[in-house]
């Protein structure tokens, strides 16, 4: 990248060389001196650019986003692909996924050392990542973009696989239900109860519950195609396991062990974790979509 002043500089160089400077020859070697070292301070100021990524990803064979210590993480394996071309930078991602939990729309940026063609990098980290990750999009954003703090609703889907039988290709990614007996159109009436603002300190796991247990849905369905169940669910911020442990709570509505009605006094604030039904598995875990302004 050449700065504005350099064309100057190389100006006076040439008049030099063939007799054309009507400066002071005395002075002309620290005069380019200086102006070289301008040039330099002025071109060291210039900003490397943000690239966001949108990520997808298998989440069974990893311990979740956040790298770890001695542990397999997403955040990880991008940021040795990012190293394998050149580019040894910090990922940030929009949300943390826990070990096991998909993501189809994942997004992360970092600062780049260099300009890249968007199709060129995305082949690029591509060709160093392992199987399970795949970067789909990429484009430069402004430098004060930050994927999670700027992020504005993050959605998620849980799917449900209710039959007597499973495509050996669906199990990774939906939890598996047999029986015949549950009410989803119960389970769906229930799940409009959790729109809106509401004390989620009974979804949460024990360890990781924060002070402020109080969230916002903004958008919460349950809904059916033949033997596939759904539940989408989108809000600003979530607790941690919330989405799982929502998603029990709504099979033991549909199963019938418990009603609506319970499932209400959850959300008035239950004072602990117990009085929620079980975190169904990760597998059937999707980070849908991160949206922006």
């Amino acid at each position: 990248m050449l700065c504005a002043r350099q064309s100057q500089v190389e100006t006076e160089s040439a008049g030099l060389a063939d007799g054309r400077y009507g400066g002071d020859y005395g002075g002309f070697s620290f005069h380019l001196f200086f102006r070289v070292l301008e040039q330099i301070r002025a071109c060291s100021d210039i900003e490397m650019p943000r690239i966001s990524l949108v990520i997808s990803y298998d989440g069974t064979e990893f311990l979740g986003w956040q790298s770890q210590p001695h542990r397999k993480s997403v955040q990880d394996a991008v940021e040795a692909a990012l190293r394998a071309i050149g580019e040894p930078s910090r990922v940030v991602g929009a949300g943390r996924t826990d070990a096991g939990v998909h993501a189809l729309g994942q997004v992360a940026h970092f600062d780049a050392a260099k300009n890249w063609e968007p199709s060129r990098l995305v082949l690029a980290l591509n060709a160093y990542l392992p199987s399970g990750v795949s970067v789909m999009r990429a484009m430069a954003v402004n430098g004060n973009f930050h994927a999670r703090r700027d992020a504005i609703s993050r959605e998620y889907r849980y799917f449900i696989w209710n039959s007597p039988t499973c495509y050996p290709y669906i199990k990774p990614y939906a939890l598996w239900l047999t029986g015949s007996h549950y009410n989803w159109r119960a389970g769906a009436d229930a799940a409009r109860l959790l729109v809106g603002e509401h004390d989620f300190g009974a979804f949460c796991r024990r360890a990781d519950k924060p002070d402020n247990t109080v969230r916002r849905v903004e958008h919460a369905k349950l809904f059916r195609r033949g033997k596939l169940v759904v539940f989408r669910i989108v809000a600003d911020s979530y607790l941690t396991n919330m989405v799982r442990i929502a998603v029990g709570n709504l099979i033991s509505v549909a199963s019938g062990r418990r009603d609506k009605a319970w499932l209400g006094s959850l959300l008035g604030g239950a004072p602990d974790r117990k009085n929620s039904s079980e975190t169904v598995p990760a597998c059937g875990l999707f980070l849908w979509k991160v949206t922006y302004p």
